[in-house]
């Protein structure tokens, strides 16, 4: 396994990776985004373990990953009695925009609660090392000793004084306030004189007081937490990757990335083609649909019989209303494919169809009709188009089984039919992408 970010990151990464996976791990840094309050332990154990699946051991794995990469920052708070001396909490770090964080209302939210802790904190240290003057900004050189004191005697378990608790309290929020304030010359700050009184070498302002590392800016914190998820990303793609049977080398093996048989979607350039996803299977996908609205193809459906469409239209819209499930099956399959390429040639709407071809009791006033089976009829349509779907990308799905993956792809294969379509996509053709959504459990807006 490659170095991921340092050492100690990925040493944590090998033993995360048999219980967790992109979806898990991208739910929780989805969650834990513009996060705009202080998190208790128990808040975000429940963010990570949501679906209960994970114990205890790999749910503080998954929080000493994000501390790691200082995603979080730990903070300390006296515990109520009865409890341990000092009880953990965390800040999230994580922004949409880690380069401009000033423009997240929550960064905001978050840097006041801080500076509120902060102006309490003074006043606390203060107190237990018996200064008079309660608002005196805490000295950065005496909290290097409380800390060590902290450590050692947490290592020998024995009762630690309030001097050291404060010390260590102290030290964790101002880490804490300095990552959040994200300012190389946070040393000159008005705000952060208040709190600290700072004489460190400029070669050691830098370095956290509790883990005495390099401090990370907020963009380099979400550049880290982009390549840990990429990371997952390639190890979920990977499973659903053919592997080459020594067997078969003799047989011809589906290339997922054969040239097109058009050059339609070549003129297009998308990020998403870029991506682990894209490299694998987009040139199959774009050859699908280079395949599904071919010009040349569709025209043997334009002049089609209006009888013929009429007859097929209100059969399976019969089949449809009493048994929908037999619409996969042969005939009615094939007759379901032909009326969905001959709708991909159509240039008018829902109710035109429903007029031409469902309207069967000419007795029954068509605005009548319409209003009682709109639904119905817009949801018939939209099964025909997950059929036809599903029989077009039949050969991609065969590779992808697992729902997540599945998801995703139909998600990539919706914004293709953008990218390439775009206005020049026929009016049923949005059945196809509700059809897509729908197979995919997307929400369509």
């Amino acid at each position: 396994m490659e170095e991921i970010i340092n050492s100690r990151i990925t040493d944590i990464i090998k033993k995360i990776t048999p219980f967790a996976d992109y979806n898990s791990l991208s739910k929780i840094i989805n969650k834990l985004t513009d996060y705009a309050e202080i998190l208790t332990e128990g808040k975000l154990s429940g963010i990570i373990n949501n679906n209960f699946r994970m114990n205890s051991t790999q749910t503080n794995l998954i929080i000493d990953l994000l501390c790691s990469m200082q995603a979080l920052s730990r903070i300390y708070d006296i515990a109520q009695k009865g409890k341990r001396d000092l009880e953990e909490e965390y800040i999230s770090n994580i922004f949409p925009d880690g380069s401009n964080p000033s423009s997240s209302s929550s960064y905001v939210s978050i840097r006041n609660t801080l500076e509120n802790r902060l102006n309490n904190q003074v006043q606390q240290y203060n107190m237990n090392m018996n200064k008079s003057n309660t608002t005196l900004a805490i000295p950065v050189n005496e909290i290097h000793g409380h800390v060590k004191t902290y450590r050692d005697l947490s290592i020998n378990n024995v009762t630690i004084s309030h001097k050291a608790q404060h010390g260590y309290i102290a030290a964790s929020l101002h880490d804490a306030y300095l990552t959040i304030q994200n300012k190389p010359d946070w040393w000159d700050d008005r705000t952060y004189m208040k709190y600290f009184f700072n004489e460190d070498e400029i070669s050691k302002r830098n370095l956290n007081l509790l883990t005495r590392e390099p401090r990370l800016s907020l963009a380099e914190i979400s550049s880290n937490v982009k390549k840990v998820l990429n990371y997952f990303n390639e190890l979920n793609l990977a499973k659903f990757r053919p592997k080459a049977d020594p067997a078969d080398n003799n047989e011809s093996q589906p290339d997922f990335n054969d040239t097109p048989k058009n050059d339609y979607t070549a003129r297009y350039s998308d990020k998403l083609l870029m991506t682990p996803f894209g490299r694998q299977y987009g040139t199959k996908i774009d050859s699908i649909l280079n395949d599904i609205f071919d010009s040349e193809r569709l025209k043997a459906w334009e002049s089609k019989n209006d009888e013929e469409i009429e007859s097929i239209s209100r059969s399976l819209f019969h089949v449809y209303s009493t048994l929908p499930g037999s619409l996969v099956v042969n005939p009615n399959k094939k007759s379901v494919i032909d009326l969905v390429n001959f709708l991909l040639t159509r240039d008018y709407g829902m109710k035109k169809f429903m007029e031409k071809y469902l309207h069967i009791d000419r007795k029954i006033p068509f605005s009548r009709f319409h209003s009682e089976n709109k639904e119905a009829a817009e949801d018939f349509v939209t099964t025909l188009f997950n059929v036809f779907f599903e029989e077009n990308f039949t050969s991609l799905f065969r590779i992808i089984r697992s729902l997540d993956m599945k998801q995703y792809a139909c998600a990539f294969i919706i914004k293709r039919i953008y990218i390439t379509r775009g206005e020049e996509l026929p009016i049923f053709g949005f059945f196809l992408i509700k059809a897509i959504a729908r197979n995919g459990k997307i929400k369509v807006v």
